[in-house]
């Protein structure tokens, strides 16, 4: 069974298998996004999963560190949220998914969300909603989670190509997850096409590398290859899609396979430690451990 609570145990057995597999911090960010259409509500909801994702990173800050949930769309409480996510839980950057209710991530509305993260120098960690993209033919079969992630994935790198959000926000670091879906294969064919129908900054691979990829691709060689020779092997980051994978490979597996891809050992070390130590390079921590970390007298 996959230790997935923050319970001590749990806890214990999670840190038990980083170790086995050689990983020495986890990044710990929420799955889905409290998108509620109260203002009130969606702060609140925030303010709580940051909260508790905060407080285990206080009780093991050696081995977790955290990305921040934001109350989208409401654009106040977000810069809110920013603000006390970083400077009073010390987290490290912020998770906001592909899509948020109708709107793109790259919706013009979100530009003071993306112009405060980039002064801050943060990362952006985008994660799928499992939408299945809104369409029939993919919810209608039930591909919304095996087929539905990657092509929200892939959709939402081409929009920050279109939204010039990457060359805009030079300071902001956006990692896209599973490798960005089909991205790499496309790129090519981007390039020659994109620019019929949307006014770009550069070609889109160019912009692609502007960008970071995780490495979760439920362990596919061809993936990754295509992704390091279209990327480059220092814009992919080390991603477990932690405990999701479980059930289907070991843990150790998911970081393990990196191994046998025939990488050279400076490409290696860029995925697995090299890339995630530049992206992260400032510490941020509390500056005083919030009332709502101790314990109860």
């Amino acid at each position: 069974m996959t230790p997935w609570s923050d319970s001590a145990e749990d806890v214990d057995m999670r840190i038990n298998l980083m170790d086995h597999a050689g990983v020495r911090q986890h990044i710990l960010s929420p799955t889905f996004a409290p998108y509620l259409e109260d203002k009130a509500a969606a702060a609140t909801a925030a303010r709580l999963v940051n909260r508790e994702i905060a407080a285990l990173v206080v009780k093991k800050p050696d081995r977790f560190r955290s990305f921040a949930s934001l109350p989208l769309p409401h654009i106040d409480e977000a810069l809110a949220e920013i603000d006390y996510a970083f400077d009073v839980f010390g987290m490290d950057g912020a998770t906001i998914q592909c899509f948020v209710g109708n709107r793109s991530a790259t919706d013009p509305l979100f530009e003071p969300v993306y112009a405060e993260l980039n002064r801050r120098g943060a990362v952006l960690f985008l994660h799928p909603c499992v939408n299945g993209l809104c369409s029939k033919f993919v919810n209608d079969p039930s591909l919304e989670l095996s087929l539905g992630p990657p092509l929200e994935d892939t959709v939402i790198a081409v929009h920050y190509m279109i939204s010039t959000i990457p060359n805009r926000y030079r300071n902001l670091k956006i990692i896209i997850p599973h490798l960005a879906g089909g991205l790499a294969m496309l790129l090519r064919r981007l390039d020659n096409q994109l620019p019929l129908v949307a006014s770009l900054a550069e070609p889109p691979s160019i912009t692609a590398r502007r960008m970071w990829y995780d490495s979760c691709c439920h362990g596919s060689s061809a993936a990754m290859n295509a992704a390091i020779e279209a990327f480059g092997a220092d814009r992919i980051v080390l991603g477990s899609d932690y405990p999701f994978l479980t059930p289907h490979e070991t843990y150790g597996e998911t970081i393990g396979f990196l191994a046998r891809l025939g990488l050279s050992d400076s490409a290696l070390e860029l995925v697995l430690r090299g890339n995630a130590e530049a992206l992260l390079r400032q510490e941020r921590r509390p500056s005083a451990e919030p009332a709502c970390f101790r314990a109860a007298p």
